[in-house]
């Protein structure tokens, strides 16, 4: 079957178009055609900072997205993440004693850099070492290659050779459990650096200790009455120079010593700190992050200076808040800072609220809202942020440049935009709004989450009259977060629609006497567009109490219509259950529940949908999507993407075709995994899904379905591994289906290419292959054999297009599918090695439902001339599967093509993932400085 026919080339001229096709795979005006591309939206959370102390304008920056790096002071950035497949904890360090070296950690994870991160090694401790997650880190100034890491079950590990080989030091000789939560290394003593450890068990035992010979041997250093880490654990240590200054930050406010740590004086400072920043060139300034704004002093901690100017978080002029900040060591005037959502904020002269973003290439930001409409507009939203952020944007050329629209919008973070389909000047958004004091003291209290634009989502208004009010001024609304909008297409007045439901978290709470009290519904209903609301969740059921005494019921996750009820009554909510605890076996109603009175009540309509963790008795898994199929006139055809959310996020896709009354297994493709979002094309009745791959193993992405739900392919052709994908919206309003992806790196955007296989390759580009578009000679067209891919690849010189061919033989399992073939131009995550080039590139190749195959690469027209050429795979280093690296699999070459066997779990495959193989690689050679005999050339 084929994707959309929206072919742009007629019969007659079908040669000459996949030409001109061809030719423009390089252009930048064909950005998106076939392939995943992004333009932003910009922003996002950093979480770790570091500055070059070698060259003046480096910088490095850890979010989401993984690792990204300025070379102008932070005015432009690219993503710096070769060799990085897991999230990133925020901890990056550059050496003391090497330029370029970098270490950056995720809690079980550590990578290494000595190229200025144009490419990262795993060196992650062995299981034996690395007893507990990686929480703090610190390289010795005085012992080149030296690496402290701390972990949360109290143990300190060390590294002498840059992460290489990894010891367990002498234990930390505390009572109980404990957290190393800040780790400083002496300037000047070898073998010298102070520990601070967090109480684990919820208590106030937080120390501070003095560790001698590497790890040899400790001293607890004395907290008198009242010291700064009495009470809260130390978040932050630092010293400053040799001269023995060391500063210390916590929630309560700032210490310094003045002897290296033995004793320490209290000095104020802001509350709420938790990384510090001292000024390279005085050890009387200190910046201190991790609060709103950030605050400095120049006189050892006397006094203390807010900065918020130039912190603007959002467009109420609520500051934002920091998370890191770091002094430009050339410039010492000048300072970089992180924030919870709006990404890095520099400043630009000596003044000290000179702050302005600098965000241009810094695609991080978490979008968890998109939605389409006419005119090539796309709006997308902020997910999951809780302080002041500029959440939502508006692109009006199909995302490929974003304007931020807040004027007005007390929000931090929308999980959920819909346009009026019978007026899209009206835009809807729902999501969360924080208490928060603004830049004037005045405190904002929280709002219900439901906000209306009516001149096309530039300016808002809040409009939550009828959903409860938080009980207190710094209270949350006990609405929640707002996840789920849905417009009555059929209740226009005069043109906009009046009617609409916004559904949410909702709120119990114990009564006291066994039951439990309704603090806010998760459903409201408006029929005045949204001036009024009243509660609509009559049928949805209670709450339940939990082992621990925890509070278990279900919220919504989304609603939607019925197209066909011309009525406008019928709708659908998929629910989850939150408060649930790892020992709960919760047994209330959830999952899939249908009103056909517009939403008066409900009735629970998932049954057929898998049970949490298995159990016949237990509560239906959660829906976190429901997608229903308006090609169907009956209505009853929907999808719904299930998740066992207690479970490690295991879910897949099920199907109805009698509106709900029961639900079967659609997920084949997708089984075990975790399906974030489904849509379906109006004019097709294909179906989309999101499905993260938070690990980063090059499986997750956008998937397709174009049989019902019967099977399903990848359609990921560039997606970046470090994107996860949430929220999809459709655009069909142009002459080509275009997809906006919501993800944890922006929007990502993929304009339909007719792809009759689903191997990733368009037609066009298989039609252009040599041999008249059959580039494995074998008598049929590669764009109708699924089986064979011949797709367009830069060359790494100069960048030049060239076509490759795949074709797959299958050994063992069926393996007839290729997916998500591409250059590995196109993925930024796989590094380069030392030792081999690769002149001809290589290729990403996704292979479903399959144990063993034969894979053949076609390089067209190409020379392999020097005998050290062979294939190499980047994938996993099996057993173990949380390592990555380049492995040499045995193949046999002829003329342009070599042939080898990959194995599902085997060198070469990509992703754990049990009956899919995954390849990224190709042909190399030794480079030139190496013999074929891996001597180094003279």
């Amino acid at each position: 079957m084929q994707f959309k026919m929206r072919s742009i080339c007629s019969p007659s001229l079908f040669t000459h178009c996949c030409v001109l096709l061809a030719l423009a795979l390089s252009s930048a005006a064909m950005a998106g055609s076939g392939r995943w591309t992004s333009a932003g939206p910009e922003g996002g959370e950093v979480s770790g900072l570091v500055a070059s102390p070698d060259t003046a304008g480096t910088y490095w920056a850890v979010s989401r997205g993984g690792i990204f790096k300025t070379v102008d002071g932070g005015v432009t950035w690219t993503e710096a993440n070769a060799g990085i497949n897991r999230q990133l904890n925020g901890i990056i360090l550059h050496s003391p004693t090497a330029a370029g070296r970098l270490h950056a950690f995720g809690s079980n994870k550590a990578f290494f850099s000595d190229n200025g991160a144009a490419s990262w090694n795993d060196r992650t401790p062995p299981a034996g070492v690395l007893t507990g997650n990686i929480f703090a880190a610190e390289l010795s100034p005085t012992t080149a290659g030296r690496v402290y890491v701390g972990l949360t079950d109290g143990s300190v590990i060390r590294s002498d050779d840059a992460g290489l080989t990894w010891a367990a030091t002498t234990p930390i000789p505390q009572p109980g459990a404990f957290v190393v939560s800040a780790i400083a290394s002496h300037p000047s003593t070898a073998g010298e650096f102070l520990v601070a450890t967090a109480d684990g068990a919820g208590g106030s035992d937080h120390r501070l200790w003095r560790g001698t010979g590497g790890g040899a041997g400790w001293t607890e250093v004395p907290c008198p009455a009242g010291c700064l880490w009495e009470n809260q654990p130390l978040e932050d240590l630092e010293f400053a120079g040799a001269g023995g200054v060391v500063w210390a930050v916590n929630s309560s406010g700032a210490a310094r010593s003045d002897d290296s740590g033995a004793t320490w004086t209290g000095v104020g400072g802001p509350s709420g700190g938790q990384r510090l920043a001292i000024n390279p060139a005085a050890s009387d300034e200190v910046y201190v992050a991790g609060r709103v704004g950030l605050a400095y002093t120049t006189d050892n901690g006397a006094t203390w200076t807010e900065v918020l100017g130039g912190f603007t978080g959002n467009a109420l002029l609520h500051p934002a808040e920091s998370t890191v900040v770091v002094y430009n060591p050339f410039n010492t005037a000048l300072q970089l800072a992180g924030s919870r959502s709006n990404g890095v904020y520099r400043r630009t002269s000596t003044v000290s609220d000179s702050f302005q973003p600098g965000v241009d290439g810094f695609n991080a930001a978490n979008i968890r809202a998109v939605d389409t409409t006419l005119g090539d507009r796309v709006h997308a939203a902020i997910g999951d942020a809780f302080s002041p952020t500029l959440a939502n944007f508006r692109s009006t050329n199909n995302a490929l440049s974003w304007s931020q629209v807040n004027g007005g919008l007390e929000a931090d973070s929308l999980r959920n935009i819909a346009v009026d389909p019978n007026d899209i000047s009206v835009v809807y958004a729902g999501g969360l709004f924080v208490p928060k004091f603004d830049s004037g003291g005045t405190l904002v209290p929280a709002n219900g989450g439901v906000y209306k634009s009516t001149d096309g989502g530039v300016t808002w208004t809040t409009i939550d009259a009828g959903i409860p009010a938080p009980a207190s001024s710094f209270g949350f609304s006990p609405f929640g977060t707002v996840r789920a909008i849905a417009i009555d297409q059929y209740s226009s007045v005069g043109g906009a629609s009046q009617t609409l439901m916004v559904g949410g978290s909702g709120r119990f709470t114990p009564d006291g006497g066994g039951g439990f009290t309704k603090l806010a519904a998760r459903i409201y209903k408006s029929i005045d567009a949204g001036t009024n609301w009243a509660a609509s969740d009559t049928g949805i059921g209670g709450a339940q109490a939990g082992v621990s005494g925890n509070t278990i019921f279900a919220s919504v996750a989304q609603i939607l219509q019925d197209p066909n009820d011309i009525s406008g009554n019928t709708f659908y909510a998929a629910t989850f259950l939150g408060g649930q605890g790892p020992s709960d076996v919760p047994t209330l109603d959830n999952g899939v529940f249908k009103s056909t009175d517009g939403g008066a009540s409900w009735s629970l309509a998932s049954t057929g949908l898998p049970r949490i963790g298995g159990n016949p008795a237990a509560s239906n898994e959660s829906v976190l999507s429901l997608a229903i199929d308006p090609t169907d006139p009956t209505g009853g055809t929907l999808y719904a993407s299930t998740n066992d959310v207690g479970n490690n996020l295991v879910g897949t896709v099920y199907k109805t075709i009698d509106g709900g009354a029961s639900w079967a297994f659609s997920g084949t493709g997708l089984s075990g995994r975790d399906v974030r979002d489904l849509v379906v094309d109006p004019l097709t009745g294909d179906v989309y899904a999101a499905v993260a791959d938070p690990l980063g193993n090059g499986d997750g992405g956008v998937f397709l379905s174009q049989d019902g739900g019967a099977s399903w392919n990848s359609i990921s052709t560039g997606f970046p591994d470090s994107a996860v994908a949430t929220k999809l919206a459709l655009d069909n309003t142009g002459p080509q289906l275009i997809i906006q992806a919501g993800t944890t790196r922006g929007v990502q955007s993929f304009t339909v290419e007719p792809d009759e296989d689903t191997d990733g390759a368009t037609d066009a580009t298989e039609g252009a292959a040599p041999n008249g578009g059959d580039g494995n000679d074998d008598g049929n067209d590669d764009a109708s054999q699924a089986n064979v891919a011949s797709t367009g690849v830069a060359g790494p010189i100069r960048g030049v297009q060239s076509i490759v061919t795949a074709e797959l033989t299958a050994v063992s399992g069926v393996c007839s599918q290729i997916e998500s073939s591409f250059g590995l131009d196109l993925l930024q995550s796989v590094p380069a090695e030392d030792t081999y080039d690769m002149p001809f590139n290589g290729l990403h190749v996704r292979i479903p439902d399959c144990e063993q195959a034969e894979l053949t690469i076609i390089y067209h027209g190409s020379l392999f001339d020097d005998v050290s050429f062979g294939i190499r795979g980047y994938g996993l280093d099996f057993p173990n599967e949380d390592i990555a690296t380049w492995h040499a699999l045995p193949a046999t070459g002829n003329g342009e093509a070599w042939t080898f066997t990959l194995t599902d779990g085997g060198i070469g495959d990509a992703t754990p993932d049990d009956g899919v193989i995954v390849f990224q690689g190709g042909a190399k050679r030794l480079a030139e400085r190496f013999f074929s005999d891996g001597m180094e050339a003279e």
